[in-house]
């Protein structure tokens, strides 16, 4: 319980705007997180000094009162200080975490005037915290099980709940099944069914009679049984595991028989945008980067041809060029379209990518826009704002 309250509380302050908006000024001033040791944090401070780091050991009481400090056996350790967004209830949990391997995620400032090896080496200011594993919930074996493609579409309904979902083992997203830059954690591995994927947060793929290695492909394609605390942020869906064990693949339908009235077929869903890479909505796209979508269905690519359009959002300005030098990918492997602007966007612009009616899926059916999205001018919209330049 320890944990999961420790990942929730942080997490689910990140998934709001403004945790949004803390996180990336934290990753401003200090830069994506590189895993390290404590000991080589402690030994070597003045490599670290004004990075983010991701490390961890035994958290300890500090020199001072109401301080902590984190250590190992051999290491002098640092002290540790929340940021402000996340200081609320974290002196109560951090009381009841001493004495226990934490895992810790923050900005690093070395202590210059560090006299020995056994003082404090600097202060780790921390944004999220991991505690050790909690104990096994009881009554898991009464959590409903819930379609992945259920769970996906609905994004935020479920957050906080517990679930239980199967899905084909998918390593550390081996197969880019979603946004790379969505993993929190380098320990987070993927499952997926026919049309959706979750990242699973807090548990290794390992159980009774099994280990798998997220970094190999040979592991992947294994149907797992996932059961864990729902948590979304940015649009797509993370698992904190409580359990996972082997599952088993669905069942194929059986043959009707010749006599009897047949079963009503499963109605087929029509396509629709999963995710964007870039997300949609980002502000800080790279000016030479791409853009890709992935569809939930097989895509029609004669239907693409004429209904797809890219531009900047507004009126025109002077230097505009219309991206005459744009090319269209399709990968049918991934159902993914990716959009090469062919030019330099101007900074600080906004830029749309418009899908208009007549996109289809290979079975005919036409592109629907994503739940709770109406547009005029087209089926589907997706905004995004180029670098500004300072």
């Amino acid at each position: 319980m320890i944990r999961r309250l420790a990942l929730v509380a942080l997490l689910a302050a990140a998934t709001t705007p403004a945790g949004a908006q803390y996180l990336s000024r934290y990753e401003a001033e200090y830069g994506p997180p590189i895993d390290v040791s404590l000991t080589d944090l402690a030994m070597n401070p003045e490599s670290y000094d004004g990075r983010a780091v991701r490390t961890s050991g035994r958290l300890d009481a500090g020199n001072s009162l109401g301080s902590y400090a984190l250590r190992d056996v051999g290491a002098g350790g640092v002290d540790l200080l929340p940021v402000p967004e996340v200081s609320g209830d974290m002196d109560a949990l951090l009381r009841e975490l001493l004495g226990r391997r934490v895992q810790v995620v923050g900005g690093f400032r070395a202590n210059r005037g560090a006299a020995s090896a056994t003082m404090s080496q600097g202060v780790l200011r921390f944004w999220r915290l991991l505690g050790p594993p909690e104990k096994p919930t009881a009554g898991l074996d009464k959590v409903p099980p819930i379609p992945l493609e259920r769970l996906v579409a609905e994004p935020g309904r479920r957050d906080g709940q517990l679930v239980r979902v199967s899905g084909q083992f998918r390593g550390r997203n081996l197969y880019g099944d979603l946004p790379a830059r969505s993993q929190l954690d380098r320990d987070d591995w993927v499952v997926r069914d026919e049309l959706s994927a979750v990242w699973v947060t807090g548990r290794k793929p390992k159980g009774d009679g099994f280990i798998l290695d997220p970094g190999l492909k040979r592991d992947t394609g294994k149907w797992l049984e996932v059961v864990g605390r729902v948590t979304t942020r940015g649009g797509v869906t993370y698992i904190e595991a409580a359990s996972v064990a082997l599952g088993r693949a669905p069942l194929a339908a059986p043959s009707p028989e010749p006599a009897g009235t047949p079963a009503p077929e499963r109605p087929v869903l029509p396509p629709e945008i999963v995710f964007s890479l870039p997300l949609d909505g980002e502000r800080d796209v790279a000016p030479d980067g791409s853009f890709t979508v992935q569809f939930s269905r097989d895509m029609d690519v004669a239907s693409f041809d004429g209904r797809v359009q890219f531009r900047y959002a507004g009126a025109p300005r002077p230097g505009d060029r219309g991206f005459e030098g744009i090319r269209y990918v399709y990968d049918e492997g991934r159902r993914a379209l990716t959009v090469v602007p062919g030019d330099r966007l101007q900074p600080g612009r906004t830029i749309e990518l418009l899908f208009l009616d007549g996109i289809k899926d290979l079975q005919g059916q036409p592109l629907r826009a994503r739940p709770g999205r109406v547009y005029e001018s087209a089926v589907d919209i997706l905004r995004w704002q180029a670098r500004a330049v300072f």
